[in-house]
């Protein structure tokens, strides 16, 4: 049985009153074999503390206090355990102390270890923003990644007059255009050197880009190609025997552990020796991942909208085995109702899942299962936009790309719709398809005028 089931509280604020220990108990302070407290993670208006209780009874009730105020009393059952209380709203940027007494009754008799805790601040909205086209018409790109301000990489179909390329690298000064050929290299067979001098019909557009080195970049266009710094090689998934298999995303904590998704459902592991085809439970295109820094718990969302299937979205988790945490059969929810809608990006912290979906911005916690809807889309700024993916540098720092060149950021307490974009290139004009964020730089790739030329939308935070 969950641990947290075990819980039974009832919260009695600042009308609770403050009972001194009698004196002969003045003098007692609690080790971390009884209770302790320790902060579990932070928000700008909220904070989440941990009281741990170890080596006694099966009965344990504390009264938890923040500065001179009683947050609440709690009686824990089946102990030792760790009891998670959330705290707020508080103020962002504010310390704050929490201790706790033991009861006896309505009697304070032991003493915790005062614990300090601070909320996070605000970030700043404030972003200046410049725009790189590169190619000319059929040109696009479709995902990037930001090592540094000076050290970028972006990935898709670069067309020039004489040329076509799939990757560019920006060294802080200008963009390198390169190119990966599709050969029919066996698995393990060396692939060639990314930049090509001449013209190739056998230039494939890239879809997606992970790095992790400059000796240690993963691309993808149907099946996963890796850079060892001297050589790519490319593994050719369906002569491992994976009939129907495509893959156009990917995220992992390394190239030894590392989740390739994509279309009809597609998912494929690779440990550093080996691929392996996992089965999804669905033929949706699946369209975003993400897990947790541990690698433990992954997250994987996708959507149909054509054909039989057309509306049709889903949620998938990973722990062990891929579930369905959430199916919807239509993209706009009843109003009122507790649809999600689209599911149609992802995004994980620690300890939770966030999912934007066409109701809004809904939270999972990886730790209770509990689901709840953070943020409807019309006060996130989102209410005629598909968002097709968002990162965070933390909780108070997050970017949301809209496909049409919208952008709206999150700095923990506040909403902020950047647009200048929208407005310098409206009705359509400028579609993004991928987006990265790294500190105070985030990077928008897409194309301009239905595919005139690539575009790449770099926004620094003063």
């Amino acid at each position: 049985m969950n641990k947290y089931n075990f819980i039974l509280f009832s919260l009695i604020f600042l009308a609770c009153p403050k009972i001194d220990p009698p004196d002969d108990k003045k003098d007692i302070v609690l080790t971390q074999s009884s209770l302790s407290l320790s902060l579990e993670s932070q928000w700008t208006t909220s904070l989440k503390i941990k009281a741990t209780v170890r080596d006694t009874a099966d009965t344990f009730t504390f009264e938890l206090l923040r500065d001179d105020s009683t947050i609440g009393i709690y009686t824990i059952e089946n102990t030792p355990t760790d009891t998670i209380i959330s705290d707020g709203p508080l103020t962002p940027s504010t310390e704050y102390q929490y201790h706790a007494f033991v009861l006896d009754g309505d009697i304070r008799t032991e003493y915790s270890d005062t614990l300090s805790a601070m909320t996070m601040d605000t970030t700043s909205h404030n972003f200046t923003w410049e725009i790189d086209t590169l190619g000319g018409y059929g040109s696009y790109l479709n995902d990037v990644w930001i090592v540094n301000e000076n050290d970028i990489w972006v990935v898709g179909n670069i067309v020039t007059d004489s040329m076509e390329y799939n990757m560019a690298h920006w060294d802080g000064v200008e963009w390198e255009l390169m190119g990966l050929v599709s050969q029919d290299e066996q698995i393990g067979d060396p692939g060639i050197d990314p930049i090509i001098e001449n013209y190739s019909s056998n230039i494939v557009d890239l879809d997606a880009i992970h790095y992790f080195s400059d000796d240690d970049i993963w691309v993808c266009s149907g099946f996963p190609k890796h850079w060892d710094g001297n050589n790519w090689t490319l593994y050719h998934l369906q002569n491992m025997g994976f009939d129907g298999v495509s893959i156009n995303t990917m995220w992992g904590t390394s190239s030894s552990n590392l989740y390739f998704t994509g279309a009809n459902g597609s998912i494929v592991h690779y440990d550093g020796n080996e691929f392996v085809k996992m089965e999804s439970g669905t033929d949706l295109n699946l369209v975003d991942i993400s897990g947790t820094s541990d690698g433990e718990h992954i997250f994987v969302t996708g959507f149909n909208n054509e054909g039989a299937l057309g509306g049709h979205s889903i949620a998938l988790s990973y722990n062990g085995e891929w579930t369905t945490l959430r199916e919807e059969d239509h993209f706009y929810p009843v109003n009122g109702s507790d649809e999600f809608g689209l599911i149609s990006a992802v995004w994980c912290t620690t300890d939770t899942v966030y999912f934007m979906t066409y109701s809004g911005l809904r939270t999972y916690s990886i730790i209770t299962n509990e689901e709840r809807l953070k943020i409807n889309r019309y006060s996130m700024g989102a209410s005629d936009r598909h968002i097709i993916k968002f990162i965070g540098n933390s909780l108070n720092d997050i970017i949301f790309v809209g496909s049409f060149g919208h952008l709206i950021h999150f700095n923990g307490l506040s909403w902020s719709q950047m647009f200048g974009l929208n407005i310098q290139y409206p009705n359509g004009q400028l579609s993004i398809w991928g987006m990265d964020y790294n500190e105070n730089l985030v990077v928008a790739v897409g194309d301009l005028f239905d595919y005139e030329k690539a575009v790449i939308v770099k926004g620094k935070r003063e």
